[in-house]
């Protein structure tokens, strides 16, 4: 029976660092989401050089989950209702909170059945950043790849064809979903909806090839074979060349766009992070296992085991709450220091929302 590269140590340590990079893009490479009076100078030197490339942690997420679902026990439209139900029951039970208190003190006036219908499933008719889940949009993408790994597990699962796989996991998902982002083109959460498929849903289709094929071992077999016994040093120099690379890349060529001459399509956009991704997990794999350090591991795996509550509750400082809770993110007055703080906020309100989740549960029995 083929095994995980990953143990679960690792893999939720990756999931932590992909949290980390998350709250990097959202602090310091996206200016736009600042009220003006809190926006630092500095950030601008962040942003330059992070806007696209801290991008990585969306393409991570999406790896890690084509990855997870080949190792999965059960590969079923069934589970995956499931585990959508458990995503989206944290997913609303956040929000509620976050709307009862904007409603309660007069933040949020926007009533519409239609605005609220959508943001609880991640869609928005007319903006990109939720008023009262910031980035709600992943969820909606989350979903739509919940319900369809399984429908293409059925079919390239027949047959063994790694070409077959990157035409129907890669290719063909591009084609599909601009086509459906140009029929939809005059609503925009749906247009935003196809155009985050376009772009994502091939990192989780290399996931799940890097899974079948075996690719990190195939990686791990080609170091060995030429460098032998300075096999893991020469693993962690050309990684130390793989981050490089793929920061570097994301921020110069991140992405490729085909324009075709049909006009029942959009150009079609190949995001280079499906090259990227492939590269960074890898290398950020062989450093997690050559530091060996326990407690950086736990530290990072504790942080992803929570990683769907801290991308929830790091939107507080984008949402309408915004006017009082950028002041408070940004009181250390350094970039660093600012990150450190923002994950420590987001990590104890998630504890405190477990803790009650917990308490309500024991009362019940």
């Amino acid at each position: 029976m083929q095994k995980s590269y990953f143990d679960t140590l690792t893999f939720n340590s990756i999931k932590g660092v992909a949290v980390i990079i998350l709250f990097v893009l959202h602090f310091f490479a996206s200016s736009d989401l600042w009220l003006l009076a809190f926006r630092i100078p500095s950030f601008q030197i962040f942003e330059k050089y992070f806007c696209y490339s801290a991008n990585m942690c969306v393409a991570i997420f999406a790896f890690i989950t084509g990855y997870g679902f080949w190792f999965s026990a059960f590969k079923t439209l069934s589970h995956s209702f499931h585990k959508a139900v458990k995503v989206l029951c944290v997913y609303w039970e956040i929000y509620l909170i976050f709307f009862g208190i904007a409603v309660a003190t007069g933040m949020y006036t926007d009533f519409s059945i239609e605005k609220i219908g959508l943001s609880l499933i991640g869609l928005d008719s007319d903006n990109i950043v939720g008023d009262i889940i910031a980035f709600h949009w992943y969820l909606a993408f989350y979903l739509a790849v919940l319900f369809l790994l399984p429908v293409l597990h059925y079919f390239l699962n027949r047959r063994k064809n790694i070409l077959l796989d990157i035409f129907y996991l890669l290719f063909l998902p591009l084609f599909v979903f601009s086509f459906l982002g140009n029929l939809t083109s005059s609503f925009f959460g749906l247009k935003r909806f196809f155009v985050d498929l376009v772009l994502w849903f091939p990192c989780v289709g290399v996931g799940y090839i890097t899974a079948r094929y075996a690719i990190f071992e195939k990686f791990d077999d080609v170091f060995y074979s030429v460098f032998k016994n300075k096999e893991q040093w020469f693993r962690f120099i050309i990684s130390i060349f793989f981050v490089m690379l793929t920061m570097c890349g994301m921020y110069r060529h991140p992405g490729v766009v085909f324009s075709l001459k049909l006009s029942w399509i959009l150009p079609v956009v190949l995001n280079m992070s499906v090259f990227y991704v492939l590269f960074f997990t890898y290398a950020l794999t062989v450093f997690l296992k050559i530091v060996h350090s326990t407690r950086i591991q736990t530290l990072l795996s504790v942080l992803g085991k929570h990683s769907l509550c801290m991308w929830l509750f790091n939107g507080i400082f984008f949402n309408v709450f915004k006017p009082y809770t950028q002041p408070i993110l940004l009181y250390p007055e350094n970039a660093l220091l600012i990150l450190v703080w923002g994950l420590f906020i987001c990590f104890m309100l998630t504890k405190l929302l477990l803790s009650f989740n917990n308490l309500v549960i024991k009362r019940n029995r």
